[in-house]
């Protein structure tokens, strides 16, 4: 199949509050496929935890919208009014009605252009799960900083394995930038 028509990529930046938006998925399998919920934006640069085999990690950055999000919409674009993908659906609270999030589509397009340009993504990885000073507050109302990246565990396995940081410390350079 050659020159299929495509979708535009919006620009993530210039999303509203209280903006129309749709999402499109395949909500419990294949035989609902292709189903359009619609909403409105409802946030923007939302931090939300997530619960997996006992470790919280956190998304941040993410668009909050209220159109519905079910098992199999993520992956799905969210889109504008004007047909553009704003961002790619991901995630919704479970004990929650119509609270769902979306990875806003300015962060998709470097790895897009990875992907086209070599056919891959590598996704780079440091080997330690930290958090900005504006996740932190979710976890430690005792720890302050103006800037870096908070290491709250250090992969055994990973890179920094033998270096001499540790949880607690703040990472606020690498190599010097």
């Amino acid at each position: 199949m050659k020159d299929l028509p495509v979708v535009n990529l919006g620009n993530s930046e210039s999303i509203k509050i209280g903006q129309n938006v749709y999402a499109i998925g395949n909500p419990v399998g294949y035989e609902l496929q292709r189903t359009v919920t619609a909403g409105i934006i409802s946030g923007t640069n939302r931090t939300i935890r997530i619960d997996e085999e006992n470790k919280k990690t956190y998304m941040e950055g993410l668009i909050q919208t209220d159109a519905t999000i079910n098992q199999g919409n993520s992956g799905g674009p969210l889109i504008n009014q004007l047909g553009e993908i704003i961002g790619i659906t991901t995630i919704k609270i479970e004990d929650a009605e119509g609270i769902g999030f979306a990875i806003p589509i300015n962060i998709i397009k470097p790895i897009l252009n990875k992907l086209v340009q070599y056919g891959k993504f590598d996704e780079p990885y440091l080997g330690i799960s930290g958090y900005d000073k504006e996740v932190i507050p979710y976890l430690s109302s005792n720890i302050n900083f103006e800037k870096g990246i908070y290491i709250a565990e250090i992969d055994k396995t990973g890179p920094l394995k033998n270096s001499n940081l540790i949880s607690g410390d703040i990472i606020e350079k690498i190599d010097g930038v």
